[in-house]
């Protein structure tokens, strides 16, 4: 008889039903769904390995999350973010809830939603302003509080965008585009934007000149390293495709302006 090597189970009646295999995965199957849409949570807890599952569940949900020991004082200036979690589940109290609201309060520029996670002794004990925030008692289940991260994100603005900022290492920024120097790409919030290396060079030239005027004989120089203008459109040319890759519209220009006669500049 031969031997029969089909893999099977037993439901509860004693019946013997196929198991049921997936297909394996062709060279053209994607294993990851990319994310359409990603917002930035920043997360301060003394003690992350208490928050790992929530940090897990965030990420897995197309969440970018930064994790924070403390909160340090310019993170509203370096950072932009579209929600704030602190912890205070461990060694939280009232004074240092109110501490920390009121320090959040004042340092932010805009306001920034904020959920706190807390014990359940401390929100026994919570009165006055405390109960207008978003609280969630914690440890809980990580997809109770990504639904309340998904809430509070969806019924708040995103981050406003900001003109020059000074950024960490090679990354600058003008309104919403930043830039990374040691990569050198250009991204517009979380999405890149592609150009090629002299689009590249246009838009950071303007950007380091911060809004001076630079003159088409100065971009052919230093890009093009020639003193030949010759009638030759070819900034021009290349100032368009940048614009058209940017969404900027000459007619209205939100990046680049044209100054006529001389050259181009950063929109105000």
């Amino acid at each position: 008889m031969q031997k029969q090597t089909d893999q099977v189970k037993i439901n509860l009646s004693g019946r013997r039903l196929p198991l049921r295999v997936k297909p394996a995965l062709s060279e053209s199957t994607p294993l990851v769904d990319n994310c359409p849409v990603t917002r930035r949570v920043i997360l301060i807890s003394p003690m992350p390995g208490q928050v790992h599952e929530l940090v897990k569940a965030l990420t897995d949900s197309c969440f970018d999350v930064l994790v924070f020991h403390r909160w340090e004082p310019d993170l509203h200036e370096r950072l932009v973010f579209d929600l704030l979690i602190y912890d205070l589940s461990v060694a939280g109290t009232i004074d240092a809830f109110a501490g920390i609201s009121s320090r959040l309060n004042r340092e932010a520029e805009y306001a920034t939603p904020c959920l706190y996670l807390v014990g359940e002794k401390m929100i026994g004990s919570a009165s006055g302003p405390m109960l207008q925030e978003e609280l969630l008692v914690w440890p809980a289940r990580p997809q109770e509080a990504l639904y309340r991260v998904q809430r509070m994100i969806g019924n708040s603005p995103a981050a406003p965008k900001r003109g020059f900022l000074p950024q960490e290492g090679q990354r600058i920024s003008f309104k919403d585009l930043w830039l990374d120097r040691e990569r050198m790409s250009v991204h517009r919030d979380h999405d890149r934007i592609h150009l090629t290396k002299t689009e590249y060079d246009l838009l950071l030239k303007l950007i380091d000149a911060k809004g001076a005027v630079i003159s088409r004989e100065e971009m052919l120089s230093d890009i093009w390293e020639t003193d030949f203008t010759g009638g030759s459109n070819v900034v021009d040319v290349h100032i368009k495709s940048l614009r058209k890759k940017l969404g900027d519209n000459a007619a209205s220009p939100q990046y680049i302006v044209t100054v006529r006669g001389v050259g181009y500049r950063l929109a105000d």
